[in-house]
């Protein structure tokens, strides 16, 4: 076990606004190491974290598997591994299969419409609250067929009480919170489903559910786990793109002769989802380091994302690069359902603000959420009064 623990402190406010350089220095220098406050390992390297993304037998989402009681409000698709894992991902699948994504992305582009000529006249606007946040709320919970839950107070706690539990490991009072929260969504979602949707995945989960053995807090859970993070995590990453491109002019440029690539790339570089976790299930060797059966595993899949032991230039943003292997979306059984969503989310936001606002700029100091799971900022002022529009 490695004397380096003390380097890593991920809630620290410059590891939060910037964690790459330990990243880097970790993977440089103690790809597999030991986090004593974690009781982890943190996995650093592209080959290492691939390697416990794929091999879910070795290392697992499921901590029941080791005897690590897993609460209620977790048991979802997220924390179950094939077999069991196996039918609800197939299920899960076939109801995202049978929506029309062309639909979708049309109506994504006329939400983000809306929402710039709302902001139209205004000097400034914060990205984050007036932008990104309703902008990807909105496009799933059309997805889901599901009207988005009022913003108010409790909303708002909730929220926060679940993102505070994603760093549940470094912050253990935040737990049981994140488990009342976790619960109180789903509960949201029980009660809509009770209703009898027709549309969307909750239309086809209603009308299919019996075609599945699972308990129903298990669906309700998956189907929250689901919307929740198909607007938290493209937010960020919206946020994440935004001022990455905002200080990479160039890279804006040669973004607009293939949109796509250049969101993947941006993926990689500034993707929000920095870390998964998993569980030995039996004695090990990874990176040359000795696990054994009941250790905790830290993925961190940003620090993957600019290995140059498997990325060329890997501190650099190269906006045409392909193939692009990087993690951002998970690999294995676990990896993002909705990937297709996110990056229709990431091309329509983005190309939506920046053709509309090619001159657009930071006004003030962005802040970042005080979290170390789901890195993104809380706020990005941005300046519209220098800014000419473009008709759209």
């Amino acid at each position: 076990m490695s004397s380096q623990k003390e380097i890593f402190n991920p809630l620290d406010p410059h590891t939060i606004r910037d964690p790459y350089p330990v990243y880097r220095q970790l993977r440089e220098t103690d790809p597999v190491h030991w986090h004593e406050q974690l009781g982890a390992w943190i996995l650093t390297r592209h080959a290492d974290c691939l390697e416990a993304l794929k091999n879910s037998a070795v290392f697992a989402a499921d901590f029941r598997k080791v005897g690590i009681p897993t609460p209620g409000p977790l048991l979802s698709l997220q924390t179950l591994d094939p077999p069991d894992q196996t039918p609800l991902r197939h299920f899960a699948v076939d109801a995202l299969r049978s929506q029309d994504l062309g639909a979708l992305e049309r109506n994504a582009v006329e939400r983000a419409e809306r929402l710039l000529d709302d902001l139209a006249g205004r000097d400034s606007i914060d990205f984050v609250s007036d932008y990104a946040t309703p902008f990807t709320l909105g496009t799933i919970s059309d997805l889901v067929g599901m009207p988005p839950p009022e913003k108010d107070e409790q909303w708002r706690q909730r929220n926060d009480e679940l993102h505070r539990s994603m760093d549940a490991g470094l912050d253990p009072n935040s737990e049981e919170a994140g488990l009342t929260a976790r619960q109180h969504f789903s509960d949201f979602v029980a009660r809509w489903l009770a209703t009898g949707p027709t549309e969307g995945i909750s239309g086809y989960v209603a009308a299919n559910s019996s075609k599945v053995d699972y308990p129903p807090n298990v669906l309700y859970n998956s189907l929250r786990a689901f919307w929740h993070a198909g607007f938290e995590v493209p937010a960020r990453f919206l946020g994440n793109a935004l001022t990455t491109l905002l200080a990479n002019p160039d890279a804006l440029e040669q973004m607009w002769s293939d949109v796509d690539t250049g969101v993947e790339e941006l993926v990689r570089f500034s993707g929000p989802v920095h870390v998964v976790s998993r569980v030995c299930t039996e004695d090990t060797t990874l990176g040359g380091a000795r696990l054994r059966k009941g250790d905790m595993v830290v993925i961190v899949l940003a620090a993957a994302n600019r290995d140059p032991a498997r990325f060329d230039r890997p501190e650099e943003l190269v906006m045409n690069r392909a193939p692009n292997p990087h993690l951002g979306f998970g690999r294995g059984t676990h990896s993002c359902l909705g990937n297709i969503i996110a990056r229709i989310e990431g091309r329509v936001a983005l190309t939506a603000v920046l053709k509309r606002y090619p001159d657009l700029r930071v006004n003030g100091e962005t802040h970042f959420w005080e979290n170390a799971t789901l890195r993104g900022h809380s706020s990005i002022p941005l300046s519209l009064a220098g800014a000419v529009p473009v008709a759209s």
